[in-house]
């Protein structure tokens, strides 16, 4: 019994980029999956989609493996940065409506965070496999090496999704910062029509009030949002098998 090198060095630059990609990716790179998991994974995977490579040599992998390292954290952060405008939005309507106060600690990040914006990530996350995003990225874990035209390619495609990340999350939280503005103005003008009258006191509640009324209203303008991130998270997946 023989050991096929080419064959054994296809499946390690293949378990090298599904390693990133996990690392990096929606969902599985959150802390609350464990190093552990996502090797184990990796390995998996690699071993699934390893007879799809082409071998690579032993002589090629100290730049393979590199290379495909790459590949695999900008694929993953890209589509991580797309979903990235979901929590933002929901970290906007927190703030809004007066939900710091009820803010707590969020294990995925190490920080307090909303519930708003946990709300938002995991709308996020069920629209993204919903939308094939477990597909996508086994179409990308299996695509072919990477070369200097692809890397290039996904360091395109993450700045221009970092500079999607607060657009999306102001689309998302639009109807919640009218409503607080409004809310808030119209508070304003009562406290400043009747000066005894302390509206210091009703104001939490009436945000509260006012903050569920449009949550409720708006849930399927908020449910379509989630849908468009998902897809959005699936092709920028998908961007990356194109030539």
């Amino acid at each position: 019994m023989t050991l096929d090198l080419a064959a054994l060095g296809g499946y390690l630059t293949a378990f090298a980029r599904a390693a990133a990609f996990l690392y990096a990716a929606p969902l599985t790179g959150d802390r609350q999956m464990s190093g552990k998991m996502r090797v184990g994974a990796a390995a998996a995977l690699a071993l699934a989609v390893a007879p799809m490579r082409p071998p690579i040599e032993a002589a090629a992998l100290p730049l393979a493996i590199p290379a495909e390292v790459l590949l695999g954290l900008l694929a993953g952060f890209t589509a991580r940065m797309v979903l990235a405008g979901a929590e933002a939005g929901g970290e906007l309507i927190g703030l809004q409506f007066g939900l710091g106060f009820a803010q707590t600690a969020d294990p995925a990040r190490g920080e307090p965070s909303a519930m708003t914006r946990q709300l938002g990530f995991c709308a996020a996350g069920l629209a993204f496999l919903a939308a094939g995003g477990l597909e996508a990225s086994v179409r990308v874990l299996a695509a072919a090496p990477s070369d200097v035209y692809s890397l290039q390619g996904g360091l395109d495609r993450i700045i221009h999704q970092s500079g999607e990340v607060l657009v999306a999350g102001l689309r998302v939280a639009a109807p919640a910062l009218i409503a607080g503005t409004l809310t808030n103005l119209g508070l304003a003008l009562v406290s400043r029509a009747a000066p005894a009258l302390n509206t210091f006191s009703v104001m939490l509640a009436g945000m509260l009030i006012v903050g569920a009324i449009v949550l409720i209203a708006t849930a399927p303008v908020f449910a379509r949002q989630m849908d468009e991130l998902g897809r959005r998270a699936t092709d920028s997946l998908d961007a990356f098998l194109q030539p």
